[in-house]
C-alpha cells in the first residue's frame, strides 16, 4: 500500500507537464472549441492530435515511423474527415473558417501530445492507474480557476441540477477517468505513435452511437469514411503483429531487434 502511494506521489511530481496538457486538451479547450467551431472543422483538424503524438514520439522517444504507419495515418485522416462531414470537404461540403474555434481545436490536439509522451515515460516506472490518478489530480488543480470563472457566469436552474450532476459524474468517472486508464494501459505496451492512430476510431464511435442511440442517418460517404478508418486501424494491427513476430524470431536466433 505504501509503495502504491509512493508511485502516485512520484507520478504527480513527474507528470506536471502531462497533467497540464491533459487538463487543456480534455476539458478546458475541448469545451471552448465546441462553442466556437463546427463538427466539420473539428473533423478536418482531427489529424493534428495523432500527428503531434507521432512527431514527439519520433523526436523524444526515438520511435520509428515506417511506411505502414504513415499510410495508416493518411487513411485515418481522410476517413475521419469524410466520415464526420458525410461528404468530401471543399467539394460536396462547404468549409467555413472559424478562427477562434479552429485555433482551439489545433491547440487541444497538440496539447495531447506532451501528455502522451510524458505518460509513456512514466509508465516505464509506474502502473497505469497511478499515472492516470496523477494526471487527474494535476488536471483538477489546473481546472479549478477555470471552473470558478465559469460558475460566476452561470445561471443555475434548480430543476436541472440533479441531471447535470449525474451527467458530470458519468463523464468524470467513465469518460475522463476510465478512458484515461485504458489509454495509459495501452500506451504502456505499444509505441505512442502507433496508439495515436487509434484516435481515428473516436469519430467512428461517435457516428455509430449517433445512429444507434439517436437514430441519426448515416450516408454513403460516412460509410466510406468508416471503412477507411477501419483500414487504417487494421494496418496498425498488422504492423504490430509483424514487429512482434520479427522480434520473436530475432530473440530465438540470439540477436536483438530495435523497436
Amino acid at each position: 500500500m505504501r509503495e502504491a502511494w509512493r508511485a502516485v506521489a512520484a507520478a504527480i511530481v513527474a507528470n506536471v507537464l502531462g497533467g497540464t496538457s491533459y487538463a487543456l486538451t480534455k476539458v478546458a479547450l475541448a469545451s471552448y472549441r465546441i462553442r466556437h467551431s463546427t463538427a466539420t472543422n473539428a473533423s478536418l483538424l482531427i489529424g493534428v492530435e495523432p500527428l503531434g503524438i507521432a512527431f514527439l514520439g519520433a523526436l523524444v522517444l526515438g520511435e520509428r515511423i515506417g511506411r505502414a504507419r504513415v499510410l495508416a495515418f493518411a487513411l485515418g485522416i481522410v476517413g475521419a474527415t469524410v466520415l464526420v462531414v458525410d461528404g468530401i470537404p471543399l467539394l460536396t461540403v462547404t468549409y467555413a473558417p472559424h478562427p477562434v474555434g479552429d485555433l482551439l481545436l489545433i491547440a487541444a490536439g497538440l496539447a495531447w501530445a506532451p501528455y502522451t509522451i510524458a505518460g509513456k515515460q512514466l509508465l516505464a516506472r509506474h502502473d497505469p492507474i497511478a499515472v492516470s490518478a496523477a494526471s487527474l489530480v494535476v488536471a483538477l488543480l489546473c481546472l479549478l480557476p477555470v471552473a470558478a470563472v465559469e460558475e460566476a457566469r452561470t445561471v443555475w436552474e434548480p430543476a436541472s441540477i440533479p441531471a447535470a450532476l449525474a451527467a458530470a459524474a458519468v463523464l468524470g468517472l467513465v469518460v475522463s477517468a476510465g478512458m484515461t486508464v485504458l489509454w495509459n494501459a495501452a500506451l504502456r505496451s505499444m509505441d505512442a505513435s502507433r496508439l495515436a492512430g487509434f484516435v481515428f476510431l473516436q469519430p467512428l464511435a461517435g457516428v455509430a452511437l449517433g445512429a444507434l442511440v439517436l437514430g441519426e442517418a448515416v450516408g454513403r460517404y460516412a460509410l466510406l469514411g468508416g471503412a477507411l478508418v477501419l483500414a487504417a486501424v487494421y494496418l496498425l494491427i498488422v504492423e504490430e503483429r509483424a514487429l512482434a513476430s520479427s522480434a520473436a524470431r530475432t530473440v530465438a536466433g540470439g540477436g536483438s531487434v530495435a523497436r
